[in-house]
């Protein structure tokens, strides 16, 4: 694993609403409670800057937005399991500031111990990467709440989950191509938009302030993987107010991203058996030539 560096950049304008946080839909909120439990990687990043959520990739690192890291100094906070973890030094994609957009908004924290009270995702990589679309995610993060009817409440930031649909990529609206967009349908069927996909999934909702850093995650194998970072929420050709029915949430599109957080961290995704396969088959192609 390679040791972080310390580089820190100005924050820019959005193309859409930086902030990101967890909006339900009208029903118990201790079941978007309980979903979280199921992804205990997740956590809260304060201090200096924005406050928002990441993502525990390996004992040290953790990965979020990079609105989020950008600004963070050495000790600041990444609470996660219960425990704040000091930050001793913050990246942010290189990029980042010079595409003028959240194109880029991933960032990394190195923490100055390891963490005990929780365990690092897993980061999951398609053989085919537009697989991801059509794929039921859960995003998690510590954020503000409310429903779709009332956008975001005042109440306290808490740590929550909510299932969507990952629809499209960003560009198919004019956002970035590097993000998974999900909208935000009405169970009733009612103020959805109308290109959507399809109908609510069981825990809808929608992203708001606070979970900008948390993670998009998908099921495959009956293992939970890591395959976003929230970066935004908005509305496209849709009045009112970010997170009620009918916004969009958008997320970095991890597989976009693998050689950056790799060459950053030395930790790299599972790749989907199909992958594995092509890569043994292509290892004993070249013994054979060898031969």
């Amino acid at each position: 694993m390679k040791p972080p560096s310390f580089a820190l950049m100005v924050i820019i304008g959005m193309a859409c609403t930086a902030e990101a946080s967890t909006t339900l839909h009208t029903l118990d909120p201790q079941a978007y409670r309980d979903e979280a439990a199921l992804y205990p990687s997740v956590g809260k990043v304060a201090g200096n800057g924005i406050t928002g959520s990441g993502v525990l990739i390996s004992n040290q690192w953790v990965l979020t937005a990079a609105h989020v890291a950008l600004g963070k100094q050495a000790g600041d906070t990444f609470n996660v399991g219960g425990v704040d973890y000091t930050i001793s030094s913050s990246v942010t994609h290189p990029n980042y500031l010079s595409a003028g957009s959240n194109s880029y908004d991933l960032g990394l924290l190195y923490l100055s111990a390891p963490v005990t009270t929780a365990g690092p995702a897993q980061m999951f990589r398609y053989a085919q990467p537009s697989s991801i679309i059509g794929k039921e995610a859960t995003y998690v993060g510590v954020g503000f709440t409310g429903t779709g009817i009332t956008g975001v409440s005042s109440s306290a930031p808490e740590l929550r989950a909510f299932t969507n649909l990952i629809e499209f990529y960003g560009e198919q609206y004019g956002l970035t191509n590097t993000s998974i967009v999900s909208d935000f349908d009405n169970h009733d069927g009612t103020i959805n938009r109308a290109d959507s996909i399809a109908a609510a999934t069981r825990l809808e909702g929608s992203l708001a302030p606070g979970d900008s850093g948390g993670g998009v995650f998908v099921t495959e194998g009956g293992v939970r993987y890591l395959v976003g970072i929230n970066s935004y929420s908005g509305y496209v050709n849709v009045g009112g107010m970010n997170s009620k029915y009918g916004g969009i949430s958008g997320a970095m599109d991890l597989q976009q991203f693998y050689p950056w957080i790799f060459s950053a961290t030395g930790i790299s995704a599972v790749p989907e058996p199909g992958v594995l396969w092509l890569c043994a088959l292509g290892g004993l192609l070249g013994l054979v030539r060898r031969r």
